[in-house]
């Protein structure tokens, strides 16, 4: 990871050879270790540092963009040209009215844990170790990931803006197998003292040996109560952010928001909001325009209240500036990095003891968002735990289940959310996650199921 001088070095070398009329930069530098898993044997072990940087030119409101992994002067000096020819091709942009000078201040906050940056790969392999054994004891086995990685981002341009932030994060998948059932469990943080990978194997294992001696069964289609873990929620989150909350979505026309904010649109039980200052889960204070980092309400009590929007997106509609912009030049034009579901006032637990008949759903997987944006209808299968419930009570094993339901009306459905919530990582999202509650949503449609 590059530090702090070095980075800014790096940056101002980039803004100094950028032509044209204004320019910004950014660098991401990470120094990342993973350790993945199967059969309940390490078989990878991959560190890796690398760092990347970005400069955008903008020329006649044209924009244009390249990027580079060297920093030498001269690579610098070619992907200025690179950028201001792409910029001089391109299409003026309509409305915009020139790079972020008003960033606002910073928050304050802990996106660094040394003892995360500095965890011995040693002591990865004995925690992992200490779980295969308990597993073999449980005649269960474990495949999976166990990431830790430190990194920094910085960013700058031609106004003189500098923001720079270091960061860490661990994030852990783990998946029981035990005879014919299987298991799931999953957890980012800053902190690698709050993923714990024993207690994560040991839920996984839950799920995989639950109702010993029984074959998962097939249920008929048809409208059923859904109880919805954190995994499964944030699959459905990662779709949405492209489909609903984005500015480009929002902007082409095709997210359930436009012409619908200020106005109720899912039920009064759903605030959603991108959060990067919960300094309890994966906090972070700039986006890579180097705009200073709030709390968005995209969700208020079921009323829409604003997409996310980068700089160009914000002059274009005429929104406020977001704060969201998660790359230069990114065609989404706004991204929710921490996205966050508020929670309810009762247990996992207690909402499966409050279903008569119903599913329980760990997680999901071949998720489609683009069925009908308008709806946000998706379809997908289950995946690593799935069971009925009947009268309160855990009675049968299920097998995956395919599912087609529009989101607008699932979040109308929801009859309780947990207090606990957990955060869940994303491959493509090294900076945030989504957290969530485990939910319970009435009328959900089961389409059929996996057939092998």
């Amino acid at each position: 990871m590059k530090s702090r001088d070095e980075s800014l070095e790096i940056i101002e070398r980039a803004l100094a050879a950028a032509a044209g009329d204004e320019a910004d930069a950014v660098l991401c530098s990470v120094d990342r270790n993973i350790s993945r898993f199967a059969n309940s044997n390490l078989h990878q072990n991959m560190s890796e540092i690398s760092a990347e940087l970005t400069l955008r030119v903008v020329a006649d409101s044209r924009i244009g963009v390249a990027s580079t992994t060297g920093f030498e002067p001269e690579e610098i000096r070619r992907i200025a040209k690179l950028a201001l020819d792409a910029a001089r091709r391109g299409k003026p942009l309509p409305h915009f009215r020139g790079l972020v000078r008003e960033a606002g201040s910073l928050a304050d906050l802990p996106t660094f844990d040394e003892e995360t940056a500095s965890l011995p790969i040693l002591r990865k392999a004995e925690s992992l170790r200490a779980v295969f054994d308990e597993g073999a004891r449980r005649d269960v086995h474990f495949a999976g990931s166990w990431s830790t990685a430190s990194a920094s981002i910085t960013t700058g341009n031609s106004h003189g803006l500098r923001r720079h932030a270091p960061l860490t994060f661990a994030d852990a998948v783990v998946i029981a197998g035990a005879g014919n059932g299987s298991g799931f469990a999953t957890r980012i943080d800053r902190r690698a003292s709050r993923v714990d990978l024993f207690t994560l194997a040991a839920e996984a294992t839950e799920k995989a040996t639950m109702l010993p001696g029984q074959t998962a069964v097939e249920i008929e289609p048809g409208a059923y109560d859904v109880i919805l873990e954190p995994a499964a929620l944030a699959e459905i989150f990662e779709w949405m952010n492209m489909i609903t909350f984005s500015g480009q979505s929002y902007e082409d026309g095709s997210s359930f928001f436009v012409d619908h904010l200020g106005q109720r649109v899912v039920g009064e039980n759903v605030s959603l909001a991108d959060n990067p200052l919960d300094e309890d889960f994966m906090p972070f204070p700039f986006d890579m325009e180097g705009v200073a980092k709030r709390q968005v309400l995209l969700i208020e009590e079921g009323v829409a209240r604003t997409p996310v929007v980068d700089k160009v997106m914000s002059d274009r509609l005429g929104l406020p500036l977001t704060g969201h912009a998660a790359a230069l030049g990114s065609e989404d034009h706004g991204t929710a990095l921490h996205l966050s579901l508020a929670g309810g006032e009762t247990t996992r637990e207690e909402l499966i003891a409050g279903t008569e008949r119903g599913i329980w759903v760990t997680r999901f997987h071949y998720l489609n968002g683009l069925l009908e944006p308008k709806t946000a209808l998706m379809t997908g299968m289950t995946r690593d735990g799935t069971f009925l419930i009947e009268n309160g009570r855990v009675t049968r094993r299920l097998v995956n289940l395919r599912w087609t339901q529009p989101m607008i009306e699932a979040f109308s459905n929801i009859t309780g959310l947990s207090r606990e919530r957990r955060g869940i990582g994303s491959w493509w999202n090294p900076i945030g996650g989504a957290i969530a509650p485990t939910v319970r949503i009435r009328d959900w449609k089961i389409t059929g199921v996996q057939k092998s």
